[in-house]
């Protein structure tokens, strides 16, 4: 996989990791694989602003985003409180139904 992702990063492809936080290993995998975007999972994002064990996960999850230079990402927004503690805390992306639900047709701007 190391390879591969050199391939794509010397060609200029950004990439993302997804459903991070599944335990150290990944975590330690994250040093030499150095992706663009690290995507904390959603078992960690909901529920995170009122939940201490969450918050530590989240946190320790930034802070490897921002030492390895990754944008870091929440998946699973549902909640306005879910969605502030994470924006305090220094999350920069976020995706979810909070924000838009999939549909078959693109969301339209509206004037």
């Amino acid at each position: 996989m190391k390879n591969i992702l050199t391939y794509y990063n010397e060609r200029g492809f950004k990439y993302a990791l997804d459903d991070v936080g599944e335990g150290f290993s990944t975590m330690e995998m994250l040093d030499q694989i150095q992706p663009h975007y690290m995507k904390l999972d959603i078992k960690y994002v909901q529920g995170v602003s009122e939940n201490e064990e969450k918050q530590q996960i989240a946190r320790a999850f930034l802070e490897k985003a921002i030492e390895i230079g990754a944008t870091p990402l929440a998946e699973g927004i549902e909640s306005e409180a879910d969605f502030e503690w994470l924006k305090a805390c220094g999350y920069e992306l976020f995706q979810g139904y909070l924000f838009g639900k999939p549909s078959v047709e693109p969301l339209r701007k509206v004037s």
